[in-house]
């Protein structure tokens, strides 16, 4: 968690890597399940009280006790036991794990009183021996498993990274040094960045126009990752502005790699939050799943299932088990999309957004109205119409719909 034009959507393959093999690349098949990620900080347990109850293609396992200095108790000694668990359920439930490779324990940081929101030293620059050795203890482990990696958390935040970009872009393409060697190679993912703040996408510029022996930093790196939190008073739409921005950054760079979104929610501040109000909470699991497909990100992890107090769109009740109706929604965009692809989303004066989706089970059109609720024309062909929450109804063409901040689909 954290404390312009439009570029397009980069899609190349990654330069002057070895093809990676990694689990749930994007298929060209409509949007595949691994674009449905979490967090969860406990996914562990029985049902109900463990594992998202979800169609979760993706746990960013972060926060869930796995960390660097998790495992590496002792100097060379590694506990697998909760990761191994953790990546067992994701197998069970038809999921990968992208796992975050910081935290560095304190025996190996080259500043062992480097300040951090993990203990002292854990954001510090690792001794580079240690941090090899770890990468490759990781990658062979789960080489064949359904695992992804990430290089850090949050490199431009203090309190998780006290080095520069230069060190970082070294740690990053040491990593893919690593595992370059390792068969079938683990798909490797950039630093995770937040992009809320002005001195952030400044950190942002400077680390993507870094270079490791010649090469751009973006060259060792399979995906690029973004934590795409607006402000406090920020929409899904005004983080998509964010991605606007960093587009441009990667275009700047001539980086042409996939795009994900690796944390997301709403209302943070870093202290306690009210919840927003239903039909908001709804409305941004929804939309924020649909403007980022219609964006090309092709991953999107919420922020996150079992978390409460410091965001605003809650996924579970807080006793972590009892699905909220945001926590509904999720699994309904899911139905929407999966397999499908997104035409267009659009925002007209009124501020009605209209995204269209072809899917192997027929079109839909979206429609959604964050300020207002507006009549909305029954699009051409359609015969029925379903609120997020509710029933599918028979609807008539030429008949209109009251649309407010709850999406309502029309196929």
């Amino acid at each position: 968690m954290f404390s312009s034009d439009d570029a397009g959507s980069p899609k190349a393959d990654p330069t002057g890597s070895p093809t990676p093999s990694p689990p749930g690349s994007p298929s060209g098949d409509g949007v595949p399940s691994t674009y449905f990620g979490v967090h969860d900080h406990e996914p562990l347990g029985e049902p109900g009280a463990g594992w998202p109850e979800a169609p979760v293609g993706s746990l960013r396992a972060w926060d869930a006790g796995v960390t660097w200095k998790e495992i590496e108790q002792a100097p060379g000694e590694y506990a697998w036991d909760r990761l191994d668990a953790i990546v067992d359920a994701a197998e069970q439930n038809d999921s990968d794990v992208l796992l975050v490779l910081g935290q560095t324990p304190a025996f190996h940081a080259v500043d062992p009183e480097s300040e951090s929101f993990y203990g002292p030293g854990a954001s510090s620059p690792p001794e580079m021996k240690a941090w090899k050795a770890y990468v490759r203890a990781v990658a062979e482990r789960y080489a064949r498993r359904p695992v992804v990696l990430q290089v850090w958390n949050e490199a431009n935040v203090v309190g998780f990274w006290s080095g520069s970009q230069q060190e970082m872009a070294d740690l990053t393409k040491a990593a893919y040094d690593v595992i370059a060697d390792v068969s079938p190679r683990p798909t490797l993912v950039s630093p995770a960045l937040v992009t809320r703040l002005s001195g952030q996408r400044a950190w942002i510029d400077r680390f993507y126009g870094t270079s490791v022996d010649g090469k751009p930093v973006a060259d060792y790196v399979d995906a690029v990752s973004f934590q795409l939190y607006p402000d406090a008073e920020g929409t899904p739409e005004s983080s998509m502005e964010l991605l606007d921005a960093m587009k441009s950054t990667l275009q700047k760079y001539g980086v042409a790699k996939p795009i994900w979104n690796t944390e997301i929610n709403y209302g943070l501040t870093g202290k306690e939050v009210d919840p927003a109000p239903e039909d908001v909470q709804i409305m941004n699991v929804v939309a924020t799943y649909l403007l980022n497909a219609a964006n090309g990100v092709e991953r999107v992890y919420w922020y996150g299932w079992d978390q409460q107090s410091i965001v605003g769109t809650l996924m579970v009740e807080p006793d972590g088990v009892t699905v909220t109706p945001a926590g509904k929604a999720f699994r309904t965009v899911h139905d929407w999309l999966e397999g499908g692809t997104i035409g267009s989303c659009e925002k007209d004066p009124d501020g009605t957004w209209t995204c269209s989706i072809e899917h192997p089970d027929g079109a839909r059109t979206v429609v959604w109205n964050p300020e207002t609720t507006v009549a909305v024309p029954v699009p051409e062909g359609a015969t029925t119409a379903e609120e997020v929450g509710g029933e599918a109804r028979d609807i008539e063409a030429g008949a209109t719909v009251e649309v407010g901040a709850v999406p309502v689909s029309f196929s």
